[in-house]
């Protein structure tokens, strides 16, 4: 039954990638079009591409209910995780009007979403670590205090879940990363929306975060961790700073990596 639903349609990422005529970076990229993330126990069926919605392409209101499926659960917490990337980043780099921005949006947008699902997991949320980043950084506080307190917090409201759930969140976040390079990218690699190749940066780091974050002594868990930590550096190459004006760098190399992982999930 579960190889039937891997063959019975095609995820939005593995399109880009065929759109595209991207064969990608560590590997060829046959027989991708062919799979697709579909539902099992966990509520997993939400293909890396879904859900683009107001909230230029972050796909924050993604098709999937946050409340009872753990992948759209996993991939918002990871957005949010996504835009304070971002902004540590720029913080670091003295650039702080720019982080500011990334800072405010998960708080005012994003984490709105969630609270629903916050009390239906029957978890604590992290508005108050949320608030303090914010503070942190408007008062010359400690801010990478403030920071590492924020993430400890959204990690203490991620859900008990497997593996390959991990990994198809990650792999939404990696697409979505796609989505807003393409919206902060020109095709001659002139960046026009700084704040969503920032962005786009930010879901990248986020992502590996994640994929840091599982431990496991399962050799195909590890083999498919190895997949994600590979793609994950190829997309991460499409960067050549955050304050430039400029990159070689495309989104399929994105779509790409989204798509890898995808693939290496759905194989667990």
């Amino acid at each position: 039954m579960r190889k039937l639903k891997l063959i019975t349609g095609l995820s939005s990422v593995a399109l880009a990638v065929a759109g595209c005529g991207a064969e990608g970076e560590g590997g060829s990229a046959e027989g991708e079009g062919a799979i697709i993330a579909s539902a099992d126990s966990e509520g997993e069926g939400v293909a890396a591409g879904e859900g683009e919605s107001e909230s230029e392409g972050e796909g924050a209101a993604a098709a999937g209910d946050p409340s009872g499926d753990n992948v759209d659960y996993l991939f918002r917490l990871g957005m949010i995780r996504g835009h304070l990337a971002a902004f540590i980043e720029l913080h670091r780099a003295g650039a702080n009007e720019m982080a500011r921005m990334h800072a405010k949006h998960p708080g005012n947008e994003l984490y709105d979403a969630l609270i629903p699902a916050f009390a239906a997991r029957g978890k604590p949320g992290f508005a108050d670590a949320l608030d303090n980043l914010i503070q942190a950084e408007a008062s010359n506080g400690d801010v990478e205090a403030a920071y590492t307190a924020a993430i400890s917090e959204i990690r203490a409201n991620a859900p008990v879940s497997n593996d390959r759930t991990t990994l198809l969140a990650v792999a939404r976040l990696v697409a979505t990363a796609g989505e807003e390079f393409d919206i902060g990218v020109r095709a001659n690699g002139v960046i026009i929306e700084p704040h969503e190749y920032q962005d786009a940066f930010g879901f990248l780091s986020a992502a590996r975060e994640m994929v840091a974050e599982i431990k496991s002594n399962d050799i195909d868990v590890i083999e498919a961790v190895a997949v994600a930590h590979e793609q994950i550096g190829f997309a991460m190459a499409s960067f050549n700073g955050l304050v430039v004006s400029e990159t070689e760098g495309t989104s399929a190399t994105l779509y790409g990596a989204a798509a890898r992982i995808e693939i290496a999930a759905l194989g667990l």
